[in-house]
């Protein structure tokens, strides 16, 4: 018989009770040649599927069960358990296990020959033991990517430092890891891992304490993990995005990436292929607190092959962190500036004498402004042109598409720099640069713009998740679509389960 493969939506349809019976029939009796299995319903009735699902599953490859979740402010999301009899606890091909809001114990024998795990949102009471947690992932000795959101281990009350932990696990083949929790949870589960094959490591802590103790504990591991002796190339492109209560820093083993970013979608594509990325929120800190996370982050990065740089959506990147940080990058070649304050601080910075070692940031040759909007005062981008060519480290390209800067101060400019793009009348008019925190609000955005480059990105994003990469950035599902028409499954390989769910 041919394998199957399911991709059932309950969410939103009427089901009536005898055609969900026969639908739950025909998955029972069908299981054995199943190899796919994506089901997204409510609590209940996902419980109920699975709760049936108790014969072996010798050709199951895939699984993603997922609790639609659509709650109010203060509501407790609904969840599903993963039974222990699960098909038998024997699927000895399953390779891809994806339970959202689903429980499942870290026990579970289906997770042994696992190459992908992806857990969102296990509860509380079914989130493992440090023990647990460490013996399930020394079983897993085949898993190349682990996505966890609140589902590793909780850190002891109080957990500041981590000194010599009792029991570090060496994972030999995990390659990706992306892990959302407290920052506490996020480094007691980063300090009982050695991850010598990891090539991406993604990392959303949420801080607790006003003064980001928990964050500053954290930070060490990050860097251990954000590059290493594995890695073939260094870090060389860089995102820094911040605000009051939010720090957030994307990096890049190839130069560039972060000017590929053009808005929501094309930072989903480049994160993709991200080195690491270190997202640091929280309601609860006093004020210059993610400037002081920054700075110590930056400080412990391995950035000394830096080549392009985008600095971006900031209150403020203060003069202190430039003349701090910008001396280790001196092979920048390429700086992009979002942010009057940020350009403001960048400008008179630049237009201070050469220090000892030299002017700073020596192999700067391209600056782009984005959206800085000199508000009149376009003689003080000349004068940072002019200075820098007096220093004997002159511009040869700017990128002023996106600023309003006058033909007059761009003729003057021609003659010192030997590229120059813009300004445009019709550069796409946005508030803000997109960042991973506003992805949600940023996508709206898009169809200010070109749709039909939204709609070719969109494709191509869903050919890669297609593929079995993992989508990060999903913290679980979201769909306000409430057309009952669509989505109501979707089988191959089987014509009695198509006629059950068409």
């Amino acid at each position: 018989m041919a394998p199957l493969g399911l991709h059932a939506n309950l969410c939103g349809v009427r089901w009536e009770s005898a055609r969900f019976d026969t639908l739950q029939e025909q998955l029972v009796v069908h299981v054995s040649h199943t190899c796919r299995l994506n089901v997204i319903a409510k609590s209940s009735d996902l419980q109920t599927i699975v709760d049936q699902l108790v014969s072996p599953a010798p050709a199951l490859e895939r699984l993603m069960l997922i609790v639609d979740n659509k709650v109010r402010p203060l509501e407790i999301p609904a969840r599903a358990v993963m039974p222990h009899n699960l098909f038998a606890g024997s699927a000895p091909r399953l390779s891809h296990l994806q339970p959202h809001h689903c429980d499942i114990s870290w026990a579970s024998p289906l997770l042994k020959n696992l190459r992908l795990l992806d857990l969102h949102t296990l509860s509380p009471g079914a989130r493992p033991s440090l023990g647990e947690w460490l013996d399930a992932m020394s079983q897993m000795l085949k898993l190349e990517t682990l996505v966890v959101h609140f589902a590793t281990p909780m850190a002891p009350p109080v957990q500041t430092v981590i000194l010599d932990p009792a029991r570090v696990i060496t994972h030999p083949s995990l390659t990706q890891l992306y892990l959302v929790a407290s920052a506490s949870d996020c480094t007691f589960a980063l300090a009982h891992l050695v991850l010598p094959a990891l090539t991406s490591v993604h990392v959303h802590a949420i801080s607790e304490y006003s003064e980001a103790h928990d964050v500053r504990t954290l930070i060490p591991y990050i860097s251990r993990n954000a590059h290493g002796p594995q890695d073939v190339k260094p870090l060389q492109s860089m995102i820094i995005s911040g605000r009051d209560h939010l720090t957030e820093i994307i990096a890049w083993a190839e130069p560039d990436a972060d000017i590929e970013v053009q808005n929501a979608l094309t930072l989903i594509k480049a994160t993709l292929a991200a080195r690491a990325i270190f997202i640091v929120s929280s309601h609860v800190w006093r004020p210059g607190t993610d400037l002081e996370i920054l700075d110590m982050t930056l400080a412990v990065l391995l950035l000394s092959s830096l080549r392009s740089l985008t600095v971006q959506n900031s209150s403020s990147f203060p003069e202190g962190h430039w003349l701090r940080h910008a001396p280790h990058w001196k092979s920048l070649g390429h700086l992009r500036l979002v942010n009057l304050a940020v350009t403001k601080s960048f400008t008179e910075v630049l237009h201070k004498d050469a220090g000892r070692d030299g002017p700073l940031l020596p192999s700067l040759t391209k600056l782009s402004f984005v959206y800085p909007l000199f508000y009149g005062d376009d003689y003080l981008l000349l004068d940072m042109v002019t200075h820098r060519e007096e220093l004997g480290v002159p511009l040869r390209a700017l990128d002023l598409r996106a600023c309003p800067v006058t033909p007059h101060v761009v003729q003057l400019l021609r003659e010192m720099v030997a590229e120059i793009q813009g300004p445009e009348h019709h550069f796409p008019a946005i508030a803000r640069w997109p960042t991973l925190s506003n992805r949600g609000k940023d996508m709206v955005l898009l169809f200010q713009g070109d749709v039909d480059e939204y709609v070719d990105l969109d494709e191509e994003l869903e050919d890669f998740f297609d593929d079995g990469i993992v989508n990060p950035w999903s913290l679980g599902y979201d769909d306000d679509d409430e057309d009952e028409d669509e989505d109501r499954g979707e089988l191959e390989g089987d014509d009695d389960l198509n006629d059950v769910v068409s």
